[in-house]
């Protein structure tokens, strides 16, 4: 429990002790607290909380939503110099700092998460689009469990008709204010949420500090599964992802997760660039790869 709060807050004193004050006053006569606990009140943070601090960050983020969603959905290694006015604007914020390598992360994972939101474009309308097209039966095994590829495939199916370019926003000049990246990982939360929404499932994003990829947390059945949905950029960095997806799973006490890559359509890719099923350090890891074509935007 701790931990977590510490995790969600990089131990920002203002933040941890919002999150103890919600905690005790909404369970005042229970002893311990559990992990559920503090999911409500994680919940509680990014979807009901007005912070003061946040909303001072979120007029500054939106000056620099290009610079930020580089750091949200792609890999891009930037290298932290504080005399440039970005950095230096959202580093003295409390956004941005400096990693072990010199390089631009995110310093508290809730700012993170909700920024994530902030960005999302909610008036698209392809969350009740896919409602319509949901049969939450064809999605589970007579054991109960989810059924894995029977999901991913109708994902496969719902992006070949529908693409990409629905969760781009555009400005009032008819201009896209995101960055393709955006776009890819958004969809897939779109999806992953409606899904569970029809299925009664719970959902809830990990609070990793990584850059470029989005990490969810299913809950069906009393079971919860890892979901990783990134981006492909390079060989390494694809199986340097199972091994960290394999970590995570492990920390979280999980046997099983999901790395869904998102892959341009028409290159060749080396061989071990496939969807398969393996084993990392005791951990089930499903690789499913999804095509984009970049040129059809």
């Amino acid at each position: 429990m701790k931990h977590e709060v510490y995790r969600i807050t990089a131990g920002q004193p203002g933040l941890v002790n919002g999150f103890a004050k919600k905690l005790t006053e909404g369970n005042p006569d229970k002893n311990p607290l559990t992990y559920n606990d503090y999911l409500r009140v994680e919940d509680w943070y990014l979807t009901e909380a007005i912070d003061k601090n946040f909303e001072n960050i979120l007029k500054i983020a939106k000056e620099e939503r290009t610079f930020l969603e580089r750091l949200l959905f792609t890999e891009d290694k930037i290298p932290f110099k504080i005399d440039r006015p970005s950095i230096k604007l959202l580093h003295t914020n409390g956004l941005i700092k400096k990693d072990k390598d010199g390089m631009v992360t995110f310093w508290v994972p809730f700012y993170k998460k909700r920024l994530y939101d902030a960005f999302y474009p909610y008036t698209n309308g392809e969350q009740g689009e896919l409602a319509g097209d949901i049969y939450a039966p064809d999605f589970i095994l007579k054991n109960g469990d989810l059924n894995i590829d029977k999901l991913i495939s109708f994902y496969k199916d719902y992006v070949k008709r529908r693409g990409f370019k629905v969760f781009l926003e555009k400005d009032e000049q008819g201009n896209y204010k995101s960055i393709k990246e955006s776009a890819l990982l958004y969809s897939f939360e779109t999806f992953i949420t409606a899904v569970m929404m029809e299925m009664k499932g719970k959902i809830y994003r990990e609070a990793d500090t990584g850059l470029g990829k989005s990490d969810l947390v299913i809950n069906y059945g009393g079971k919860e599964i890892l979901f990783e949905a990134k981006i492909y950029y390079s060989f390494s960095k694809f199986t340097d992802g199972k091994k960290q997806l394999a970590y995570y799973c492990k920390s979280l006490g999980l046997d099983k997760g999901i790395y869904l890559v998102f892959i341009k359509s028409g290159k060749n890719y080396p061989e071990a660039v496939k969807e398969q099923i393996e084993t990392i350090d005791g951990v089930m890891i499903l690789t499913y790869l999804v095509e984009y074509d970049d040129t059809k935007w």
